[in-house]
């Protein structure tokens, strides 16, 4: 086993362990986003050495979904081609292109090369783009690319460039099965194991807002209403998440209420 199959195999452990299923004040169970930028933090707080590369390659292999919005850009053979696309998945091909970035400049570093960072799309009237760009902690990747020493009359010359960013990721495995033991019920909140933090039982956090909601004693006119209602339930349960985590439940339950005030 590599030193990377290590890390990806620790990450998918780490993964596991946290929360991943959303609870509505309904009943009603959906899976639990997270930013890019906090998992691989997340992971690096965890143990997890070289996080945001083993993320990558979770990604590469469709491991870990990631979704968001998008803009892409392509030239071939005289035809031009554009897509954008918002709250969309992340198909796993996107993010080889970018580990092959990636790889293709620690190569030419190990080689004592200079890899060039810019390269001017022409056809597509972009100039000085990175080749790659992987912030990932800003919840965003970008490329382009173009063959090197070809001419745009060549059968084999393209230029493509793609853009990504409010990157979410969920993983891959269910999340049911990964919180719960065989026999207990989903409702269940799952007990402390190894001495982790307890997992917030989402659930019980949603029907005790909807209770104050449907009894007046509370009104909430923004999302950050309910956050506050929320983080003040879980932490009487002694139950901390991060603040992300609970402005996205808080978020499906305020929609929730919205609809039923329509209604």
């Amino acid at each position: 086993m590599t030193a990377s199959d290590v890390e990806d195999s620790r990450a998918l452990e780490v993964l596991r362990t946290w929360q991943w299923l959303f609870y509505g004040p309904d009943g009603y169970k959906s899976p639990v986003e997270m930013g890019l930028g906090e998992a691989v933090s997340r992971l690096a707080l965890e143990g997890v050495p070289n996080a945001h590369r083993a993320m990558l390659r979770l990604l590469c292999r469709n491991e870990v979904t990631a979704s968001g919005f998008f803009r892409w850009r392509k030239y071939q053979w005289g035809n031009y081609y554009s897509l954008e696309g918002s709250n969309e998945v992340l198909v796993p091909n996107r993010w080889q292109v970018l580990a092959d970035a990636i790889s293709e400049e620690a190569q030419a570093l190990k080689n004592h090369e200079f890899p060039a960072s810019f390269v001017n799309l022409e056809k597509l009237e972009l100039t000085d783009c990175d080749i790659y760009e992987w912030a990932y902690l800003d919840n965003r990747f970008s490329t382009a690319i173009c063959p090197p020493e070809t001419a745009s009359t060549d059968r084999d010359y393209f230029e493509e460039w793609y853009s990504a960013w409010d990157i979410s990721i969920y993983p891959r495995f269910p999340a049911v099965e990964d919180f719960c033991d065989d026999d207990s019920d989903v409702s269940t909140p799952v007990a402390n194991r190894g001495g982790r933090p307890a997992v917030a039982d989402w659930e019980s956090a949603a029907l005790e807002i909807a209770g104050r909601y449907y009894r007046g004693d509370l009104k909430p006119k923004t999302i950050a209403d309910v956050s506050r209602e929320l983080a003040g339930w879980l932490g009487s349960q002694d139950v901390y998440p991060s603040d992300s985590a609970i402005r996205l439940h808080a978020k499906g339950i305020f929609d929730a209420f919205q609809s039923w005030e329509r209604d």
